[in-house]
């Protein structure tokens, strides 16, 4: 089965500083190993045959990363680069689920060329976590390679989420312009607001995500928009289908912090689970959107990746409950059948 489902992100190992000032190292990480986990959550057994990734591997990569991989038993490329360190990221955390990060040994990125030919076929939505220029070359380049093999099904389709350096004010023309030529564009909320230079201008977070919401939707008509915001949960909109301008809200699964361990991965991982729920619900962008909170759900309970259980009857997450359970207790608090 080649991959219908994947991600362009990184591979990268985390050392992550909390605020309380303690510290965890060599954890399993990076914006397209938690994209990846976000998709594997609804694919079970078989169906994980379904989602594609390329590893970039250094000398130094750590067996750890590889087990991690492994266990999902996903259609998996594996690149070594004898002369490099596998990338290495620090996370530092500061209030309100701010984030600062800085790379300690250089990313290796992905690219189309890297993707064997049977995948860039095959594939039907992937993700991308990168800069303007970087989105606008990588998808010129996918679609060059789909016209030299001839690709008779629909184009791949992307899912855009934009690098938090990139989204500056003096940098909205180019946003204008990679933005024609995704999909779907899911930002957080402070990114959407340093996009516009709004930081300052909203005391609430939801009323800041709305007017995002809708200059975006003016922007760019032919995409859905989401906009993750952390504690409040994600706001959907996708005006090229319907005709409200009104921007729809998904809480978060977990409302209480009790129960939440480590946020860093969250957003890549509810990019990963609404593309699965994109595919499981043939593009109900509303829909896809609870998939995506419960894969962040299962994200933030421990630092680094979730732990996968499998015994005769269904695989598990953390020894939870199992992934329909949690979607089936976000659809009764909605009021949304995503099933």
């Amino acid at each position: 089965m080649n991959p219908t489902l994947g991600s362009l992100g990184s591979l990268i190992i985390d050392d992550i500083r909390f605020l309380n000032g303690t510290e965890r190292r060599n954890v399993v990480g990076g914006g397209g190993v938690f994209a990846i986990y976000g998709m594997r959550i609804w694919l079970q057994g078989k169906e994980a045959k379904q989602i594609g990734y390329v590893a970039q591997r250094g000398y130094d990569h750590p067996k750890n990363v590889d087990d991690a991989l492994a266990c999902l038993e996903i259609n998996l490329v594996e690149k070594t680069h004898p002369d490099k360190h596998t990338t290495r990221g620090l996370n530092t955390f500061g209030p309100d689920d701010h984030r600062d990060f800085e790379y300690i040994h250089p990313i290796i990125r992905s690219t189309p060329d890297d993707f064997p030919d049977a995948w860039i076929l095959s594939m039907k939505l992937v993700h991308i976590i990168s800069s303007t220029e970087r989105t606008i070359e990588i998808v010129s380049e996918w679609r060059k390679r789909e016209k030299e093999l001839n690709k008779k099904q629909s184009p791949t389709q992307f899912l855009w989420e934009p690098l938090p350096w990139a989204c500056l004010p003096e940098n909205y023309p180019a946003i204008i312009q990679a933005g024609q030529l995704v999909d779907i564009i899911s930002p957080n909320h402070e990114e959407a607001a340093a996009f516009l230079n709004l930081t300052t201008q909203y005391d609430d977070t939801i009323s800041l995500v709305e007017a995002c919401g809708q200059r975006f939707a003016k922007d760019f008509p032919h995409a859905t928009i989401v906009i993750r915001a952390g504690k409040h949960g994600a706001a959907v909109l996708n005006s090229s289908k319907s005709s409200s301008s009104s921007m729809t809200w998904v809480p978060p699964y977990w409302t209480s912090s009790e129960h939440i361990v480590d946020v860093v991965g969250a957003g890549n991982a509810f990019c990963g689970g609404f593309m699965a729920g994109w595919q499981l619900t043939k593009g109900n962008a509303i829909m896809a959107t609870l998939y995506g909170s419960v894969s962040s759900s299962f994200v933030v309970e421990q630092v680094g990746v979730p732990v996968l259980s499998k015994d005769n009857q269904e695989e598990t997450w953390n020894n939870g409950p199992s992934p329909r359970d949690r979607l089936l207790q976000l659809e009764q608090v909605c009021g949304f059948n995503a099933v």
